[in-house]
């Protein structure tokens, strides 16, 4: 497959987004090509940065965030953000049973089975006909904050799945075998 849109090189690099991208290499110790594509604007590599630093920094887990983007990413049928999220949930502690079960939409308890529900709506409808799946993630104990954190994840994740989808980014990450049934 070759990709669609071009992750940005030494050559075409916008300068505002050199420093991103060398900030990136300095926690990462690389630049995930996904990162490098949308770097082609610099604003929307930024933005997309600190939200997703404000969600780590959140009242959601790292476990549930990385949960959500493991579904989310199944849902959407994102190959690169499925490998780079189980990659990181498992640096998380997620477990390989965690992984799959998240990215067929179970969790281990009450809480975690009703994020997933409501992201799984989300994806979806777009939210429509949520009533019970935000009932259902209240009564599991979530607090208003923590549900509108989950829909950003939603939100966030659905943004990198589209463009890797569109752009056909090439998967750096260790490859996720396609789910049984696909």
């Amino acid at each position: 497959m070759t990709a669609r849109i071009h992750p940005t090189t030494s050559t075409n690099t916008p300068e505002a987004t050199k420093p991103l991208l060398a900030q990136l290499k300095a926690s990462l110790g690389m630049v995930p090509v996904l990162y490098a594509t949308i770097g082609h604007s610099p604003g929307t590599l930024q933005a997309y940065l600190a939200w997703g630093t404000a969600i780590g920094n959140g009242p959601l887990s790292k476990r549930e965030i990385e949960l959500l983007n493991i579904h989310v990413s199944e849902l959407n049928g994102c190959g690169y953000c499925l490998a780079a999220h189980a990659l990181v949930g498992a640096n998380v502690g997620l477990s390989e049973s965690d992984i799959e079960a998240a990215r067929s939409g179970t969790g281990t308890n009450a809480r975690e089975a009703a994020l997933l529900a409501l992201a799984r709506r989300v994806v979806r409808t777009g939210g429509a006909g949520s009533g019970a799946d935000l009932a259902r993630a209240r009564e599991a104990g979530l607090s208003d904050a923590q549900i509108v954190d989950a829909l950003a994840v939603v939100a966030i994740r659905s943004f990198t799945n589209a463009v890797a989808i569109v752009a056909q980014t090439e998967i750096d990450f260790p490859k996720v075998p396609r789910m049984p049934g696909e």
